[in-house]
């Protein structure tokens, strides 16, 4: 299966069931382990859904525009976005930029 396939059959499980774990999802979709999670990283990082200790949850339309607008301005500046909390960037940290 290719990796679009898996991306938009897991998005699909994910909004019938907002909040459903990691471990649900690979037992629903009966696919590995690995392949779940490169598929939920790579849609977490096109702005598509966020991952939290609770589950897996689609973003809103407007939490994708937002969290994208985010993601490409803040590249030079002092601040960061961390799980939907905009903090101070402590010198060196460049995980979010």
């Amino acid at each position: 299966m290719r990796e679009e396939e898996t991306d938009w059959t897991l998005y699909h499980i994910i909004q019938a069931a907002p909040g459903i774990t990691t471990e649900q999802l690979v037992s629903v979709s009966g696919m590995p382990d690995e392949t779940v999670a490169a598929s939920l990283e790579r849609m977490e990082k096109s702005h598509l859904l966020r991952r939290t200790p609770e589950g897996v949850r689609l973003l809103s339309l407007q939490e994708m525009l937002f969290s994208c607008k985010i993601a490409h301005t803040m590249k030079n500046s002092p601040f960061v976005m961390e799980n939907g909390v905009i903090k101070v960037k402590h010198h060196g940290d460049e995980s979010d930029a």
